[in-house]
């Protein structure tokens, strides 16, 4: 079976001022990241190329903003001659972050590069090495705020094989990214399309659909310890067998920074001089799987403990305790850092005092131990049992 492939990116956001992380690390740590969190495109293109893939498809935000910020486009238009030269075909749309209006000035694209445009369908053919003839089509948000279901112009396409390309908000969850160009997965069902190239959701997402996928690639890079932009970032090879089958994208990391949430329980912590050492070992696992790049992590000290100092930001000596931290960190992470530090440990509980009381824990405990469960479960539940009788009071 000869198979061809191309590239799925979105979100890339180039120019990102990384704002969040400003005041949360050293100046020097701070520049050094901007300039790194600068290179994940160039790792792009090194994919692009190295995979030997036919085109590459951009579903939105390549800017993190409509004006574009010099050095980016700078960038953006040296990767692009790269994939030109490399006789790699570009399509692309633009998205909330950077839609295209009538004011923005696109400057000369490389030869290859294709702008879907705003407001309407466009669509062009690519006959990839394996033979297989591909319609590659997208719409650009000719402004901001989209609220149009733009899923509805990809209706009349027609091919064996059709990748659509589309800055949407598949299923309407408004809580993680504004709900800008609102589809459902019915609507990509109904449709022609067999490969979504989606963009607009940060979190990775590759779903079946009829005989293809809607996929999300995820950013290029994550900017922040918000929860989806933490892991692995980078972009999606699909494969398009010679038959024109679409087969299930593959993900390749391209971060050259990485982002982590990091919870580390302390149970077992008995003295305040073995903190580091617990969290030091989880930190360095964290750097162990994370394929060479620096980690810049947001921490969470959990579970019960009988140390005061480590279960309130408001105890005396809280800041001692994370400053220490901080410092020994440093060896383990080496040029990442931690970024923030949150504390949501609760008091120990003595469970053989509380059975004794005529209290809902109680009872629930009470009822675990007649259950016929293995210890390594029974621990499990009461943990959930507990934290959330604790959180409750």
């Amino acid at each position: 079976m000869a198979v061809a492939k191309f590239l799925h990116a979105a979100d890339l956001h180039l120019g990102s001022p990384l704002e969040s992380l400003g005041e949360a690390i050293d100046d020097a740590t701070y520049e050094r990241v901007k300039a790194l969190v600068n290179r994940a495109f160039d790792r792009l293109i090194d994919v692009a190329i190295g995979e030997g893939v036919d085109f590459v498809v951009l579903a939105g935000d390549v800017y993190d903003n409509a004006d574009r910020d010099p050095g980016a486009q700078r960038r953006f238009l040296r990767g692009l001659r790269r994939l030109s030269d490399a006789h790699i075909k570009v399509f692309m749309v633009h998205g909330n972050h950077d839609p295209l209006t009538r004011d923005i000035k696109q400057g000369v694209l490389p030869e290859g590069v294709t702008v879907f445009p705003a407001g309407k369908l466009g669509a062009e053919v690519v006959t990839m090495r394996n033979g297989v003839e591909v319609v590659v089509a997208g719409v650009s948000y000719a402004k901001k705020e989209e609220t149009e279901n733009l899923v509805p112009l990809f209706a009349g396409l027609t091919g064996s094989t059709i990748v659509g390309v589309l800055h949407t908000n598949v299923g309407g969850d408004s809580s993680v990214h504004k709900n800008y160009a609102p589809s459902t997965p019915a609507d990509l069902q109904a449709s022609p399309v067999h490969y979504w190239a989606l963009g607009h959701i940060h979190k990775r997402s590759v779903n079946p659909i009829g005989s293809g996928w809607w996929a999300y690639p995820g950013n290029l890079q994550g900017r922040s310890v918000k929860a989806s932009e933490c892991g692995p970032k980078g972009v999606l090879i699909v494969e398009v067998d010679d038959d024109g089958r679409v087969l299930e994208p593959r993900f390749v990391d391209c971060s050259t920074v990485r982002f982590e949430r990091v919870s580390v329980a302390v149970n077992a912590v008995e003295e305040i001089t073995e903190l580091n050492d617990v969290v030091n070992e989880e930190l360095s696992r964290v750097v162990a799987h994370a394929s060479g790049v620096p980690v810049l992590v947001r921490l969470e000290l959990t579970g019960s403990t009988d140390l005061a100092d480590i279960r309130s930001t408001d105890a005396p000596g809280w800041k001692s305790t994370v400053e220490s931290m901080l410092e020994e960190s440093v060896d383990v992470l080496g040029d990442g850092a931690i970024v923030k530090v949150r504390t949501s440990c609760r008091a120990k509980i003595d469970l053989a005092a509380e059975r004794e009381r005529k209290t809902v824990l109680a009872a629930a405990l009470t009822k675990l131990d007649e259950m016929d469960l293995d210890a390594e479960a029974k621990d499990a539940v009461m943990d959930v049992l507990v934290n959330a009788m604790t959180e409750a009071k």
